[in-house]
């Protein structure tokens, strides 16, 4: 995996937006150029994001909830579809999985507590989703040309309206 360095300057002026409470969103601190690597992690996120809201439409009982879990189930599988296609437009073979952080995240996902289930779905998606769009958005920059890099840019709007909805959805309610 080839990773493209920042330099120290760069590093040294993003590290207070980092580690701030600011939704500023700043350049990727790493940005993944290889394409069988972007599209082996975007497939395994967007495939856990399905796993996720299956079980959150089993779940939930909060209609909020229930309603983002089905948009996101929508949104994920048509993005694993999107991506599959341009990975066989590549000549880049890629096996349908999730990675085993994804897989012990969904493990834990199913066996939570009810009443703890939608904080921990929400913050589960917050999370997987600021990791997608930074992803995708270094990849749609940075990343080996082809159509795997022209999908990760046409589909980097749509995540980060959903990176809006679930930060909604997840803000602490007061």
């Amino acid at each position: 995996m080839r990773l493209v360095p920042l330099a120290l300057g760069a590093l040294l002026l993003a590290t207070p937006v980092a580690f701030s409470q600011s939704d500023a969103v700043g350049p990727p601190l790493v940005v993944i150029d290889d394409a069988q690597v972007f599209a082996g992690m975007a497939v395994s996120s967007a495939l856990f994001g399905v796993e996720a809201s299956e079980t959150a439409l089993e779940r939930t009982r909060n209609e909020e909830v229930r309603a983002f879990a089905q948009a996101v189930l929508n949104e994920r599988k048509q993005t694993t579809e999107r991506l599959m296609k341009a990975a066989e437009q590549d000549s880049l073979p890629i096996t349908p999985r999730m990675s085993p952080r994804h897989e012990a995240e969904a493990q834990t996902l199913r066996g939570a507590d009810g009443d703890l289930f939608d904080d921990l779905y929400l913050a589960g998606q917050r999370r997987v989703i600021d990791e997608e769009v930074t992803l995708y958005q270094g990849f749609a920059t940075a990343g080996q040309e082809g159509a795997l890099r022209d999908t990760a840019g046409e589909l980097l709007p749509g995540m980060v309206a959903g990176q809006e909805k679930v930060r909604a959805l997840a803000a602490p309610r007061g």
